[in-house]
């Protein structure tokens, strides 16, 4: 039995660097084109060609997201796209819509992933995609992993499920809110998430007011304490949500679930009982960083009132991410990218792609030319100085 692959998100090209040095096997990236995420950075031609050469160097893997839904007008823009990604080689195309499958089979010799955004959730399903030539299936949200199992007993087929990261209230992402509130197209890329808004409760007849609530405000997903049932099953990969979440998001999910992939892999391997201490461990460093509380979603069963959190549509979070080191200067200084103000008197941590979060000490820290400052602010590249040498790709933290 295989171990699963672990997939993260990369909404840039920055961040799937990181995913990568962080333990993900592969990374699901938005091209220039029919990406569903029109406001994230995505990743140039350029950038796309650079990951899929550190990939194939590494024996790691990049996924392109062509899952929009298209309209008659996208037809010759995906054809040209198409002819593109061709020349490139990435390793997957993930496409929801039959035609953009029929026009991929047609104009490259790209490995076919069929989107989650496709709403499979059955074996019928999966052996119809498998005859349009697809070699994947990325399952619904809302399908559990015993019908993982099921589907596994009838089609020959990989499947890919998601174990982290943000919910959709609708099926499979069909919500259509966005688009009649904000003329923005949820199935394109533009969804405003209506879902997180507060709603009132209006009894038809008299026209008052009975509540106030988040009425569709999904918890975020973790599957963690699952992966023991997801690797028995031969679930060939499981995927964390997020291409429009920050640098520190990827890298803790991806840190946190290479490490229980391995150990429950390993534990599984040689028929050894699992230490669940060691998950609990690894699902507090996750509630660290920026979530809505978590609920399993529809791995165990369909998801029901508890799977919502109906009294705030806020993030809880124990960390505020201020900024990414990129490497050092010869004197042994961290250069780092930063996003958030911070001073020496911030209880600093630090999350490494070798350590998990860790307080970070350091000396001093000044601007690019060497000169001292009281204060780091968005925006700006500083040096800073620690007593350790600190990792490219670390991240700084302040506890909040």
């Amino acid at each position: 039995m295989k171990q699963p692959e672990l997939l993260a998100p990369a909404g840039n090209y920055e961040k799937a660097m990181i995913a990568f040095r962080y333990g993900a096997d592969a990374v699901y990236v938005g091209g220039t084109v029919f990406g569903l995420r029109k406001y994230a950075d995505n990743v140039s031609n350029n950038e796309l060609q650079k990951l899929i050469a550190y990939a194939n160097k590494n024996q790691k893997a990049v996924y392109v997201v062509l899952n929009a839904f298209a309209h008659n007008s996208d037809i010759e823009p995906i054809k040209a796209y198409l002819t593109v990604l061709e020349s490139i080689q990435p390793h997957a195309l993930i496409i929801s819509d039959i035609a953009v499958i029929h026009l991929a089979k047609q104009l490259t010799s790209i490995p076919i992933h069929v989107s989650t955004q496709a709403s499979a959730t059955n074996h019928y399903a999966c052996e119809y995609y498998k005859a349009l030539g697809a070699t994947r299936v990325i399952l619904a949200r809302e399908v559990s992993i015993e019908d993982c199992k099921a589907i596994k007993n009838h089609c020959d087929i990989e499947l890919e499920i998601f174990v982290h990261g943000a919910m959709c209230a609708s099926y499979s992402g069909k919500c259509v809110i966005s688009n009649y509130s904000a003329g923005r197209d949820s199935n394109r890329g533009g969804c405003v998430q209506s879902c997180r808004h507060n709603y009132q409760l209006i009894d038809p007849k008299t026209g008052a007011i009975q509540q106030q609530a988040h009425i569709m405000n999904a918890k975020d997903l973790m599957g963690l304490y699952q992966l023991p049932e997801i690797i028995h099953a031969g679930i060939e990969s499981v995927k964390i949500e997020g291409r429009m979440k920050s640098n520190l998001y990827v890298a803790n999910a991806v840190s946190c679930y290479r490490k229980a992939l391995d150990y429950c892999y390993n534990q599984h391997i040689i028929n050894q009982p699992i230490d669940t201490t060691i998950l609990e461990t690894l699902a507090q460093q996750l509630e660290n960083v920026s979530n809505r509380s978590f609920s399993h979603g529809g791995l165990v069963e369909r998801p029901h009132g508890s799977s919502l959190n109906t009294s705030f549509s806020h993030y809880l979070k124990n960390v505020h991410f201020l900024g990414t080191v990129h490497g050092s200067d010869a004197q042994g200084n961290a250069i780092c990218l930063i996003k958030s103000d911070f001073t020496p008197d911030d209880q600093l941590m630090l999350l490494s792609p070798s350590k998990p979060f860790e307080p970070l000490s350091f000396t001093h820290f000044s601007d690019m030319l060497n000169q001292p400052i009281d204060k780091a602010k968005p925006n700006s590249v500083i040096k800073l100085k620690s007593e350790h040498t600190i990792e490219p790709y670390s991240l700084l933290v302040k506890t909040i």
